[in-house]
């Protein structure tokens, strides 16, 4: 069995082990605001997601510095699985010459040594994994703190999270059988262009697809989100016909999503199929949000994963990025 695979299959475990982590409780939240890149980012970009219609503000930064509005009512989240990320750490910083509430999560390193010299609280995760694979640990230790912060029944969301490993155990059974549909399209997806479409809920695990596809196959992958991409993207995909016709386009069709969104995935898929190579309408199964949504991503893993097989690729490895970070360390 590839150590990849095997990695895949431990997020339902990590779901279950975040959900008793000690968690902070933080007081007069005005607005909350996440830090972090890549695997460790995209956490917070998924609990944003999720509390899509909470009544206090939530935004993502994946830069080096916070917004201007940042303060002493702010929550900034900085995830790093290494510890070691220079955007990451900075952020830190950032926060702290800002006077904002500071909430770290990472297995060790400088961001975790920061916050017990400064008392700042931080959740410590199970170190040694590739930060992508760590998806469980770091999200839910942000999804229960901002859950915290915005008066949300903690009780009733842990149990939530418990059914949601459950789902996801039951899941690895469907995904992996040769005829599933994370086979066939990782089939479909192989030497073409993937392209994933979603409304705005869904955004940040499709964009999980993309990460996931780019680090663990070594492939290009494109996503964009509806209504936006109907109103610009949709008459791009015409031209060069020699290379559009090389795309794969699926849509995430949500049972809860708008009627309008709804409606533009039928209309869209329809005006764009005679261009494309294929296209494939994905309707996330599950009870709640967040099982639809981590159906949405833990799909994206293994059709990365079976991409990588395709294409003979190590999924582990990443030399590109580990050599960038060596010239940028000079």
């Amino acid at each position: 069995m590839s150590k990849m695979l095997e990695l895949i299959r431990m997020l339902p475990d990590e779901i279950l082990e975040a959900v008793n982590f000690e968690i902070p409780q933080f007081e007069n939240v005005g607005n909350i605001v996440f830090g972090g890149m890549g695997g460790s980012g995209i956490s917070g970009d998924l609990v944003s997601s999720i509390f899509k219609d909470a009544k206090i503000p939530m935004t993502s930064v994946h830069d080096y510095t916070l917004p201007g509005f940042v303060g002493a009512d702010s929550l900034v989240i900085v995830t790093s699985y290494s510890g070691n990320t220079e955007e990451a750490l900075s952020i830190y910083n950032h926060a702290k010459e800002l006077g904002a509430k500071i909430f770290a999560i990472s297995s060790d390193g400088k961001l975790y040594e920061r916050t017990q010299k400064d008392g700042v609280p931080a959740v410590k995760v199970p170190e040694g994994f590739p930060p992508r694979t760590a998806l469980g640990w770091l999200f839910v230790s942000s999804f229960l703190t901002v859950a915290h912060a915005i008066g949300e029944d903690i009780g009733k969301l842990k149990e939530e999270l418990k059914n949601v490993a459950e789902f996801l155990k039951n899941l690895q059974t469907e995904f992996e059988d040769l005829d599933s549909v994370a086979h066939d399209l990782a089939n479909k997806f192989y030497l073409r262009i993937p392209i994933v479409y979603s409304s705005s809920r869904f955004f940040p695990a499709i964009y999980r697809w993309k990460t996931q596809i780019n680090e663990n196959a070594k492939a290009f992958a494109h996503v964009a989100e509806l209504p936006e991409m109907d109103h610009n993207e949709i008459t791009g995909i015409i031209k060069p016909e020699e290379l559009v016709e090389y795309l794969w386009v699926v849509f995430i069709k949500d049972v809860n999503d708008n009627e309008r969104i709804k409606l533009r995935v039928q209309e869209t898929e329809d005006l764009i199929r005679d261009s494309v190579m294929g296209t494939t309408i994905i309707k996330p199964k599950g009870e709640t949000l967040l099982e639809r949504i981590f159906y949405v991503i833990y799909l994206g893993d293994y059709i990365s994963y079976f991409l990588s097989v395709n294409y003979n690729v190590d999924p582990i490895s990443i030399p590109r990025i580990d050599e960038l970070k060596r010239r940028l360390a000079k």
